[in-house]
Protein backbone atom coordinates (compact mmCIF):
# COMPACT_ATOMS: atom_id res chain seq x y z
CA UNK A 1 0.00 0.00 0.00
CA UNK A 2 1.01 3.58 -0.65
CA UNK A 3 1.34 6.01 2.27
CA UNK A 4 -1.66 8.26 2.79
CA UNK A 5 -3.29 10.78 5.14
CA UNK A 6 -6.97 10.18 5.83
CA UNK A 7 -8.98 13.21 6.91
CA UNK A 8 -12.60 14.08 6.18
CA UNK A 9 -13.16 17.64 7.43
CA UNK A 10 -16.82 17.75 6.32
CA UNK A 11 -19.50 17.01 8.90
CA UNK A 12 -22.51 15.17 7.44
CA UNK A 13 -26.00 15.73 8.82
CA UNK A 14 -27.75 12.73 7.27
CA UNK A 15 -31.46 11.90 7.29
CA UNK A 16 -34.92 13.37 7.57
CA UNK A 17 -35.25 16.86 9.03
CA UNK A 18 -31.53 17.57 9.17
CA UNK A 19 -32.03 21.02 7.66
CA UNK A 20 -32.84 22.09 11.22
CA UNK A 21 -29.06 22.12 11.78
CA UNK A 22 -28.36 24.62 9.01
CA UNK A 23 -28.39 27.91 10.94
CA UNK A 24 -26.49 26.55 13.94
CA UNK A 25 -23.90 25.06 11.61
CA UNK A 26 -23.38 28.38 9.84
CA UNK A 27 -22.93 30.21 13.13
CA UNK A 28 -20.50 27.59 14.39
CA UNK A 29 -18.12 28.74 11.66
CA UNK A 30 -18.70 32.45 12.21
CA UNK A 31 -21.24 32.91 9.47
CA UNK A 32 -23.82 35.67 9.68
CA UNK A 33 -23.95 37.08 6.14
CA UNK A 34 -24.56 34.33 3.62
CA UNK A 35 -24.41 33.91 -0.12
CA UNK A 36 -27.24 31.49 -0.99
CA UNK A 37 -26.30 29.81 -4.28
CA UNK A 38 -28.64 27.56 -6.24
CA UNK A 39 -29.63 26.55 -9.75
CA UNK A 40 -33.09 26.51 -11.29
CA UNK A 41 -36.44 26.96 -9.63
CA UNK A 42 -36.95 23.41 -8.40
CA UNK A 43 -35.92 24.22 -4.84
CA UNK A 44 -38.76 26.77 -4.74
CA UNK A 45 -41.40 24.38 -6.04
CA UNK A 46 -40.45 21.55 -3.68
CA UNK A 47 -40.31 23.67 -0.53
CA UNK A 48 -36.58 23.51 0.19
CA UNK A 49 -36.00 27.18 -0.60
CA UNK A 50 -38.64 28.35 1.88
CA UNK A 51 -37.31 26.01 4.55
CA UNK A 52 -33.81 27.45 4.14
CA UNK A 53 -35.13 31.02 4.40
CA UNK A 54 -37.01 30.11 7.57
CA UNK A 55 -33.75 28.87 9.07
CA UNK A 56 -32.06 32.15 8.16
CA UNK A 57 -34.93 34.23 9.53
CA UNK A 58 -35.11 32.46 12.88
CA UNK A 59 -31.36 32.84 13.41
CA UNK A 60 -31.13 36.44 12.18
CA UNK A 61 -28.85 35.48 9.28
CA UNK A 62 -28.60 37.99 6.44
CA UNK A 63 -28.43 36.54 2.94
CA UNK A 64 -28.04 37.51 -0.70
CA UNK A 65 -28.92 35.11 -3.51
CA UNK A 66 -27.11 33.83 -6.57
CA UNK A 67 -29.78 31.98 -8.51
CA UNK A 68 -29.83 30.27 -11.87
CA UNK A 69 -26.47 28.47 -11.71
CA UNK A 70 -26.36 26.50 -14.94
CA UNK A 71 -25.60 22.80 -15.43
CA UNK A 72 -21.90 22.21 -16.09
CA UNK A 73 -21.42 25.55 -14.32
CA UNK A 74 -19.76 28.20 -16.51
CA UNK A 75 -17.10 30.50 -15.10
CA UNK A 76 -19.45 33.44 -15.71
CA UNK A 77 -21.69 32.16 -12.89
CA UNK A 78 -18.61 31.95 -10.67
CA UNK A 79 -17.65 35.54 -11.49
CA UNK A 80 -21.15 36.71 -10.57
CA UNK A 81 -21.08 34.85 -7.26
CA UNK A 82 -17.70 36.36 -6.36
CA UNK A 83 -18.99 39.84 -7.19
CA UNK A 84 -22.05 39.39 -4.99
CA UNK A 85 -19.97 37.95 -2.15
CA UNK A 86 -17.46 40.80 -2.12
CA UNK A 87 -19.87 43.68 -2.74
CA UNK A 88 -22.14 42.61 0.12
CA UNK A 89 -19.34 41.84 2.59
CA UNK A 90 -20.52 38.26 3.05
CA UNK A 91 -18.75 35.70 5.21
CA UNK A 92 -20.30 32.30 4.38
CA UNK A 93 -21.67 30.38 1.37
CA UNK A 94 -24.58 27.93 1.32
CA UNK A 95 -25.04 25.96 -1.90
CA UNK A 96 -28.40 24.25 -2.39
CA UNK A 97 -28.78 21.78 -5.23
CA UNK A 98 -26.85 19.12 -7.10
CA UNK A 99 -23.30 19.00 -8.36
CA UNK A 100 -23.46 22.13 -10.50
CA UNK A 101 -24.49 24.45 -7.68
CA UNK A 102 -22.00 22.84 -5.30
CA UNK A 103 -19.10 22.97 -7.76
CA UNK A 104 -19.78 26.62 -8.58
CA UNK A 105 -19.91 27.44 -4.86
CA UNK A 106 -16.46 25.93 -4.32
CA UNK A 107 -14.93 28.05 -7.08
CA UNK A 108 -16.72 31.09 -5.66
CA UNK A 109 -15.33 30.28 -2.22
CA UNK A 110 -11.79 30.27 -3.62
CA UNK A 111 -12.28 33.39 -5.72
CA UNK A 112 -13.92 35.31 -2.87
CA UNK A 113 -10.58 35.30 -1.03
CA UNK A 114 -8.40 36.02 -4.05
CA UNK A 115 -7.62 39.47 -5.45
CA UNK A 116 -6.98 38.35 -9.05
CA UNK A 117 -9.00 36.53 -11.68
CA UNK A 118 -10.46 33.30 -10.30
CA UNK A 119 -9.40 31.59 -13.53
CA UNK A 120 -5.86 31.72 -12.14
CA UNK A 121 -7.03 29.32 -9.44
CA UNK A 122 -9.25 27.19 -11.65
CA UNK A 123 -6.51 26.70 -14.24
CA UNK A 124 -3.88 25.93 -11.62
CA UNK A 125 -1.76 28.93 -12.52
CA UNK A 126 -2.00 30.08 -8.90
CA UNK A 127 -2.51 27.82 -5.90
CA UNK A 128 -5.51 28.24 -3.61
CA UNK A 129 -4.32 29.65 -0.28
CA UNK A 130 -7.59 30.82 1.26
CA UNK A 131 -11.30 30.22 0.78
CA UNK A 132 -14.61 31.36 2.19
CA UNK A 133 -16.34 28.78 4.39
CA UNK A 134 -19.22 26.95 2.74
CA UNK A 135 -21.91 24.40 3.43
CA UNK A 136 -24.16 22.40 1.12
CA UNK A 137 -27.76 21.24 1.10
CA UNK A 138 -27.84 18.34 -1.35
CA UNK A 139 -30.85 17.80 -3.60
CA UNK A 140 -29.40 15.30 -6.11
CA UNK A 141 -27.04 12.39 -5.51
CA UNK A 142 -24.23 11.68 -7.94
CA UNK A 143 -21.23 13.96 -8.04
CA UNK A 144 -20.06 13.52 -4.44
CA UNK A 145 -19.26 17.23 -4.25
CA UNK A 146 -20.99 17.42 -0.88
CA UNK A 147 -18.09 15.58 0.78
CA UNK A 148 -15.03 16.33 -1.32
CA UNK A 149 -12.60 19.14 -2.03
CA UNK A 150 -13.14 19.63 -5.75
CA UNK A 151 -15.36 21.14 -8.37
CA UNK A 152 -15.49 21.25 -12.16
CA UNK A 153 -16.00 24.56 -13.97
CA UNK A 154 -16.65 25.15 -17.68
CA UNK A 155 -14.58 27.86 -19.36
CA UNK A 156 -14.61 29.53 -22.78
CA UNK A 157 -16.39 29.09 -26.09
CA UNK A 158 -15.09 25.54 -26.38
CA UNK A 159 -16.63 24.76 -22.99
CA UNK A 160 -13.36 23.38 -21.62
CA UNK A 161 -13.75 21.80 -18.20
CA UNK A 162 -11.26 22.56 -15.43
CA UNK A 163 -11.10 20.91 -12.02
CA UNK A 164 -10.34 23.09 -9.01
CA UNK A 165 -9.07 21.02 -6.08
CA UNK A 166 -7.95 22.03 -2.60
CA UNK A 167 -8.68 20.86 0.96
CA UNK A 168 -9.88 24.38 1.83
CA UNK A 169 -12.82 23.78 -0.52
CA UNK A 170 -14.25 20.91 1.51
CA UNK A 171 -17.66 21.99 2.81
CA UNK A 172 -17.66 22.68 6.53
CA UNK A 173 -20.82 20.61 6.72
CA UNK A 174 -23.43 19.11 4.40
CA UNK A 175 -27.14 18.54 4.89
CA UNK A 176 -28.05 15.18 3.36
CA UNK A 177 -31.79 14.55 3.50
CA UNK A 178 -32.80 11.78 1.08
CA UNK A 179 -36.34 13.17 0.91
CA UNK A 180 -34.93 16.19 -0.92
CA UNK A 181 -34.13 13.93 -3.88
CA UNK A 182 -37.70 12.60 -4.29
CA UNK A 183 -38.57 15.07 -7.05
CA UNK A 184 -35.41 14.58 -9.14
CA UNK A 185 -36.51 13.31 -12.59
CA UNK A 186 -35.83 9.61 -13.13
CA UNK A 187 -33.37 10.21 -15.97
CA UNK A 188 -31.23 12.51 -13.84
CA UNK A 189 -31.44 10.14 -10.87
CA UNK A 190 -30.10 7.31 -13.01
CA UNK A 191 -27.38 9.51 -14.50
CA UNK A 192 -26.36 10.26 -10.92
CA UNK A 193 -26.11 6.53 -10.22
CA UNK A 194 -23.83 6.20 -13.23
CA UNK A 195 -21.68 9.04 -11.88
CA UNK A 196 -21.40 7.34 -8.48
CA UNK A 197 -20.28 4.09 -10.08
CA UNK A 198 -17.61 5.89 -12.08
CA UNK A 199 -16.18 7.50 -8.95
CA UNK A 200 -15.97 4.08 -7.32
CA UNK A 201 -14.45 2.42 -10.38
CA UNK A 202 -11.98 5.30 -10.65
CA UNK A 203 -10.31 4.12 -7.48
CA UNK A 204 -11.02 0.41 -7.81
CA UNK A 205 -9.78 -0.17 -11.36
CA UNK A 206 -6.13 0.58 -10.72
CA UNK A 207 -3.11 -1.71 -10.95
CA UNK A 208 -2.38 -1.57 -7.19
CA UNK A 209 -3.71 -4.74 -5.57
CA UNK A 210 -2.45 -4.29 -2.02
CA UNK A 211 -5.07 -1.78 -0.80
CA UNK A 212 -7.52 -4.51 0.10
CA UNK A 213 -9.59 -2.46 2.56
CA UNK A 214 -10.33 0.18 -0.05
CA UNK A 215 -11.09 -2.40 -2.74
CA UNK A 216 -13.48 -4.42 -0.61
CA UNK A 217 -15.27 -1.23 0.51
CA UNK A 218 -15.60 -0.06 -3.08
CA UNK A 219 -17.02 -3.42 -4.14
CA UNK A 220 -19.63 -3.16 -1.41
CA UNK A 221 -20.69 0.37 -2.31
CA UNK A 222 -20.88 -0.54 -6.01
CA UNK A 223 -23.24 -3.39 -5.11
CA UNK A 224 -25.40 -0.91 -3.20
CA UNK A 225 -25.79 1.18 -6.36
CA UNK A 226 -26.54 -1.85 -8.53
CA UNK A 227 -29.15 -3.05 -6.01
CA UNK A 228 -30.89 0.26 -5.29
CA UNK A 229 -31.01 2.05 -8.65
CA UNK A 230 -33.65 -0.38 -10.01
CA UNK A 231 -35.71 0.16 -6.86
CA UNK A 232 -35.90 3.86 -7.65
CA UNK A 233 -37.11 3.08 -11.14
CA UNK A 234 -40.01 1.21 -9.54
CA UNK A 235 -40.66 3.75 -6.78
CA UNK A 236 -38.94 7.15 -6.89
CA UNK A 237 -40.07 7.80 -3.30
CA UNK A 238 -38.51 4.69 -1.79
CA UNK A 239 -36.80 6.37 1.15
CA UNK A 240 -34.33 3.61 1.92
CA UNK A 241 -33.24 3.33 -1.72
CA UNK A 242 -32.83 7.11 -1.91
CA UNK A 243 -30.88 7.09 1.34
CA UNK A 244 -28.52 4.35 0.22
CA UNK A 245 -27.88 6.01 -3.15
CA UNK A 246 -27.24 9.36 -1.47
CA UNK A 247 -24.78 7.90 1.03
CA UNK A 248 -23.09 5.90 -1.72
CA UNK A 249 -22.57 9.17 -3.60
CA UNK A 250 -21.01 10.78 -0.55
CA UNK A 251 -18.80 7.82 0.32
CA UNK A 252 -17.53 7.50 -3.24
CA UNK A 253 -15.65 10.79 -2.88
CA UNK A 254 -15.23 11.11 0.88
CA UNK A 255 -11.52 10.40 0.86
CA UNK A 256 -11.05 7.00 -0.76
CA UNK A 257 -10.20 8.57 -4.12
CA UNK A 258 -7.11 10.36 -2.91
CA UNK A 259 -6.13 8.70 0.36
CA UNK A 260 -6.72 4.99 0.10
CA UNK A 261 -3.26 3.50 -0.26
CA UNK A 262 -3.27 3.46 -4.06
CA UNK A 263 -1.32 5.58 -6.51
CA UNK A 264 -3.35 8.55 -7.67
CA UNK A 265 -3.87 9.27 -11.34
CA UNK A 266 -6.61 10.92 -13.35
CA UNK A 267 -9.24 8.43 -14.53
CA UNK A 268 -9.29 8.69 -18.34
CA UNK A 269 -13.04 8.09 -18.57
CA UNK A 270 -13.68 11.37 -16.73
CA UNK A 271 -11.45 13.36 -19.07
CA UNK A 272 -13.09 11.82 -22.13
CA UNK A 273 -16.55 12.27 -20.65
CA UNK A 274 -15.96 15.93 -19.88
CA UNK A 275 -15.16 16.62 -23.53
CA UNK A 276 -18.27 14.77 -24.62
CA UNK A 277 -20.49 16.77 -22.28
CA UNK A 278 -18.77 20.03 -23.25
CA UNK A 279 -19.39 19.54 -26.95
CA UNK A 280 -22.90 18.13 -26.70
CA UNK A 281 -24.14 19.64 -23.41
CA UNK A 282 -24.61 16.10 -22.13
CA UNK A 283 -25.07 15.10 -18.49
CA UNK A 284 -21.76 13.82 -17.13
CA UNK A 285 -23.20 10.56 -15.81
CA UNK A 286 -24.50 9.69 -19.28
CA UNK A 287 -21.09 10.24 -20.86
CA UNK A 288 -19.51 7.92 -18.30
CA UNK A 289 -22.00 5.16 -19.09
CA UNK A 290 -21.22 5.52 -22.78
CA UNK A 291 -17.44 5.45 -22.49
CA UNK A 292 -16.64 3.13 -19.56
CA UNK A 293 -17.37 -0.24 -21.24
CA UNK A 294 -15.37 0.80 -24.32
CA UNK A 295 -12.44 1.89 -22.17
CA UNK A 296 -12.42 -1.46 -20.33
CA UNK A 297 -12.48 -3.38 -23.63
CA UNK A 298 -9.66 -1.23 -24.98
CA UNK A 299 -7.56 -1.75 -21.83
CA UNK A 300 -8.06 -5.51 -21.98
CA UNK A 301 -6.75 -5.43 -25.55
CA UNK A 302 -3.66 -3.25 -25.07
CA UNK A 303 -2.78 -4.13 -21.46
CA UNK A 304 -3.80 -7.79 -20.97
CA UNK A 305 -1.70 -7.98 -17.80
CA UNK A 306 -4.60 -6.25 -16.04
CA UNK A 307 -7.14 -8.88 -17.10
CA UNK A 308 -7.18 -10.49 -13.61
CA UNK A 309 -8.20 -7.16 -12.09
CA UNK A 310 -11.18 -6.81 -14.43
CA UNK A 311 -12.05 -10.45 -13.79
CA UNK A 312 -12.03 -9.76 -10.05
CA UNK A 313 -14.41 -6.85 -10.66
CA UNK A 314 -16.77 -9.18 -12.54
CA UNK A 315 -16.66 -11.88 -9.89
CA UNK A 316 -16.77 -9.81 -6.71
CA UNK A 317 -19.26 -7.19 -7.87
CA UNK A 318 -21.49 -9.03 -10.35
CA UNK A 319 -21.13 -12.56 -9.02
CA UNK A 320 -19.66 -13.96 -12.25
CA UNK A 321 -18.51 -17.54 -11.64
CA UNK A 322 -16.44 -18.07 -14.80
CA UNK A 323 -12.95 -19.29 -13.87
CA UNK A 324 -11.17 -18.10 -17.03
CA UNK A 325 -10.05 -14.52 -16.38
CA UNK A 326 -10.53 -13.24 -19.93
CA UNK A 327 -14.01 -14.69 -20.23
CA UNK A 328 -14.92 -13.42 -16.76
CA UNK A 329 -13.71 -9.91 -17.57
CA UNK A 330 -15.78 -9.81 -20.76
CA UNK A 331 -18.82 -11.09 -18.87
CA UNK A 332 -18.31 -8.26 -16.37
CA UNK A 333 -18.43 -5.73 -19.19
CA UNK A 334 -21.66 -7.27 -20.44
CA UNK A 335 -23.14 -7.07 -16.95
CA UNK A 336 -22.14 -3.42 -16.67
CA UNK A 337 -23.63 -2.59 -20.07
CA UNK A 338 -26.80 -4.42 -19.12
CA UNK A 339 -27.10 -2.35 -15.96
CA UNK A 340 -26.66 0.92 -17.85
CA UNK A 341 -29.32 -0.12 -20.34
CA UNK A 342 -31.69 -1.21 -17.57
CA UNK A 343 -31.55 2.23 -15.95
CA UNK A 344 -32.13 4.05 -19.22
CA UNK A 345 -28.64 5.14 -20.19
CA UNK A 346 -28.02 5.23 -23.98
CA UNK A 347 -26.01 2.27 -25.27
CA UNK A 348 -24.05 4.03 -28.00
CA UNK A 349 -22.77 7.56 -28.49
CA UNK A 350 -24.51 7.67 -31.85
CA UNK A 351 -27.82 6.92 -30.13
CA UNK A 352 -27.16 9.86 -27.80
CA UNK A 353 -26.84 12.30 -30.70
CA UNK A 354 -23.06 12.34 -31.12
CA UNK A 355 -21.97 12.71 -34.75
CA UNK A 356 -19.23 10.40 -36.00
CA UNK A 357 -17.51 13.46 -37.47
CA UNK A 358 -17.03 14.79 -33.92
CA UNK A 359 -14.94 11.89 -32.67
CA UNK A 360 -11.52 13.11 -33.83
CA UNK A 361 -12.15 16.53 -32.30
CA UNK A 362 -13.17 14.90 -29.02
CA UNK A 363 -9.99 12.80 -28.99
CA UNK A 364 -7.85 15.85 -29.66
CA UNK A 365 -9.43 17.88 -26.85
CA UNK A 366 -9.31 15.01 -24.34
CA UNK A 367 -5.56 14.67 -24.81
CA UNK A 368 -4.55 18.27 -25.54
CA UNK A 369 -2.56 18.52 -22.30
CA UNK A 370 -0.84 15.16 -22.81
CA UNK A 371 -1.55 11.46 -22.49
CA UNK A 372 -4.28 10.33 -20.12
CA UNK A 373 -4.77 6.99 -18.43
CA UNK A 374 -4.00 5.08 -15.25
CA UNK A 375 -2.99 1.69 -16.66
CA UNK A 376 -1.92 2.42 -20.21
CA UNK A 377 -1.12 5.86 -21.68
CA UNK A 378 -3.85 7.11 -23.99
CA UNK A 379 -2.85 9.59 -26.70
CA UNK A 380 -5.07 11.18 -29.34
CA UNK A 381 -5.08 8.14 -31.62
CA UNK A 382 -5.91 5.80 -28.76
CA UNK A 383 -8.61 8.11 -27.42
CA UNK A 384 -10.12 8.17 -30.91
CA UNK A 385 -10.15 4.36 -30.89
CA UNK A 386 -12.04 4.31 -27.59
CA UNK A 387 -14.55 6.92 -28.76
CA UNK A 388 -15.05 4.92 -31.96
CA UNK A 389 -15.64 1.74 -29.97
CA UNK A 390 -18.26 3.60 -27.93
CA UNK A 391 -19.90 5.19 -30.96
Amino acid sequence: MENFIFNIPTKAFFGKGQLDNLAAGIKEFGGSRVLLAYGGGSIKSNGIYQAVLEQFSKAGIFHVELSGIKPNPPIEDVYEGIRIYKENNLNFIVAVGGGSALDAAKAIAAGAKYDGDVFDLISGKVAVTNAAPLATVLTMAGTGSEMDMGGVITVGEEHKKYAILHPLLNPKFSILDPEYTYTVPTHHTMAGCSDILSHLMEQYLRPDEDAEVSDRMNEGVMKVVFDNAPKLLQNPQDYNARANIMWASSMALAGFQFMSGKKFGAFPVHAMGHELSSLNDMTHGITLALITPAWIRYTLKVAPQYTPMFARFARNVFGVTETDDTKAALMGIEQLEGFYQAIGMPSRMGDAGVEESQLEYLAEKATEFGDIGTMSPINKAEALEIYTMAW
